[in-house]
Formats: structure tokens, C-alpha cells, sequence
């Protein structure tokens, strides 16, 4: 039988090593390597969710602006087309149907947009969705040449590339600033619905400074509406709509520039016959 302390002499000179400490050498590492795995698996997985909601995002702004170019393009054409002498004349030859068409687009539009507005289940089925938003351009399309053709076409072209220009703009600034005008809603719609009610007085009363006074501030308006509802298709201020929502995505931001362009339309118009 070996001597003890034979034991200790030879685990002295280097010949046995004791195998306690490499046992909890064994024991602790591999926790530590695991763990170290476990939130590099997790920060990668964090990074994929993150890239994977941004492409996501892209494409659904890319497929909302694609769709408004097709409904700027049907309606701006439209308006320019109403521009020809031919056209011009034809519609002021017809006021009485040409003012019939008119309310009847207006209120087609109105039933077509609540039917979306309340139906969202409607504005995600295809091709159901895309029927309603193209019936809806043709009646702005309609409404919006009729109402244009009384003006001349210099103040047409004038309110048109000022819509274009203030677009881009409101746009631009939407995207790249940092100011969430999510909280500016609640307010805006207090001033929208006093203004509305001026604008009744105006028209009914025919006061014309009170009349340009309502025009002016409604295109502010309208155009803080546009920064929010751009903001909302961005989706980077964790406010947004779903990716399913693109028709009425498209169908708020159309309507925006639609009146903002009535709007500058009417305020040139009445400054050059003013003049």
C-alpha cells in the first residue's frame, strides 16, 4: 500500500496534479461561453427583427406613393385636359349637366370614402379595395377639372406646380424631422370644424375677406394634416398604419393634396379677379 505522504511529495514535484481545480475549471467555463453565445444569438436576432420591419415598412411606403403617383397622374391629367378651349367651351355650353355631374360625383365620392372609412375590411380585399380607390380618383378626377375650368389656364398651371412644390416639401420635412405631430390631432380637428363653420358664414353671407381669410388658414391646415398623415405611412415614431392599410393609407394622403390644390386654386383665382 503507498504511503500518503508519498503522495503529497510527488504532487509536490509536478507528477500528480490535483484534479479539484480542474474539475471547477470544467464546470464554470462552458456556463460562461454559453451565456456569452446566448446574447450574441439574442442581439443578432434583435437586429434581424429590426432590419426585417424596416424592409417591411419601405415597401409598404413604396407601394403607397406608387399607388398616389397613378391617382395624382389620373387627376392632374384630367384637369389639364379640361384646360382646351374645346373642352372649356363644351362644359360651359352644358352648365346644367356639367353641374349635375358634378354633385353626382361629389356624392358618389362621399359614399365610396365612408364606405372604406368604415369598412377597413374592405379597403384589404383584393380586388375590391382597388376598384373603390380607382372609382374614388375618377370622381375627384371629375369634381376637381369641373371646378378648375372656370379659371383660366395660367392660374390652373399656377396652383397646380404650387400644390406640386408645397407637396414635395411637406414631404420632405415629414420625413427627416423629428417633431411627432401625432399630438397636434386633437387640435387640428378643433381648428378644422371652426374653420368649416367660417368658411359656411363666409360662402352664405358672401363676405370675400372673411372668404380669402378662411382659404389661407384651411391651406395651413391642410398642410399640417399632410405632415401627419405622412408621418403616420413612415410609421417611425411608433404611430402608423398596418401594412394592410395601404388603400386607405394612399386614399388620406390623396385627399390632402386634392384639397390643398383646390384650395391655392381658389385663393389665386380670387386674388386675380380681385385684381
Amino acid at each position: 500500500m503507498k504511503d500518503p505522504k508519498d503522495s503529497v511529495i510527488e504532487a509536490q514535484n509536478g507528477e500528480i496534479k490535483p484534479n479539484v481545480p480542474q474539475e471547477k475549471e470544467n464546470q464554470e467555463y462552458p456556463v460562461e461561453v454559453k451565456a456569452h453565445e446566448q446574447s450574441h444569438n439574442s442581439v443578432e436576432m434583435d437586429d434581424n427583427d429590426t432590419s426585417i420591419q424596416m424592409s417591411v415598412r419601405a415597401g409598404f411606403i413604396r407601394k403607397v406613393y406608387g399607388i398616389l403617383s397613378i391617382q395624382l397622374l389620373i387627376t392632374f391629367g384630367s384637369v389639364m385636359l379640361c384646360q382646351l378651349k374645346s373642352i372649356k367651351s363644351l362644359i360651359y355650353n352644358n352648365q346644367v349637366l356639367a353641374g349635375n355631374l358634378l354633385i353626382f360625383s361629389s356624392v358618389l365620392f362621399i359614399i365610396l370614402f365612408l364606405s372604406l372609412a368604415c369598412c377597413r375590411g374592405l379597403s384589404r380585399k383584393v380586388p375590391y379595395n382597388y376598384l373603390f380607390l380607382f372609382a374614388i380618383t375618377i370622381c375627384e378626377a371629375i369634381s376637381c377639372s369641373i371646378t378648375s375650368s372656370i379659371y383660366s389656364f395660367q392660374i390652373v398651371a399656377s396652383a397646380l406646380l404650387l400644390t406640386i412644390v408645397s407637396t414635395l416639401a411637406i414631404t420632405f420635412y415629414a420625413f427627416i424631422t423629428k417633431n411627432n405631430f401625432n399630438v397636434c390631432r386633437i387640435g387640428l380637428y378643433v381648428i378644422f370644424s371652426q374653420m368649416f363653420a367660417i368658411g359656411i358664414i363666409a360662402v352664405l353671407f358672401r363676405i370675400k375677406a372673411l372668404y380669402v381669410f378662411y382659404t389661407f388658414c384651411m391651406t395651413i391646415i391642410i398642410g399640417i394634416y399632410l405632415v401627419y398623415d405622412t408621418q403616420l405611412i413612415i410609421g417611425k415614431l411608433g404611430v402608423g398604419y398596418s401594412i394592410d392599410d395601404y388603400i386607405f393609407a394612399t386614399l388620406e394622403i390623396y385627399m390632402d393634396i386634392i384639397r390643398l390644390f383646390l384650395l391655392i386654386l381658389k385663393l389665386i383665382g380670387n386674388n386675380s379677379r380681385r385684381n
